[in-house]
């Protein structure tokens, strides 16, 4: 659990939403490096200039018991 604690601090630190399962549309940001041990970035697909673009944090299986 105590993985599943720092993601959780990291998320309320920089201001993330946090996931725990993948949202419909949304997919991996690959290549990604910051994201906590136990979880990887995503994003909803959209265009980096369209303004629409959102990114998140999504927790690992491992990392939910």
């Amino acid at each position: 659990m105590d993985k599943f604690n720092r993601i959780i601090e990291f998320a309320v630190k920089n201001d993330v939403e946090l996931y725990t399962s993948m949202p419909s549309g949304w997919r991996r940001v690959m290549g990604a490096l910051t994201a906590p041990c136990g979880s990887m970035w995503i994003c909803n697909g959209k265009s980096y200039f369209s303004g629409e673009r959102k990114k998140a944090l999504l927790v690992k299986e491992e990392c939910l018991g």
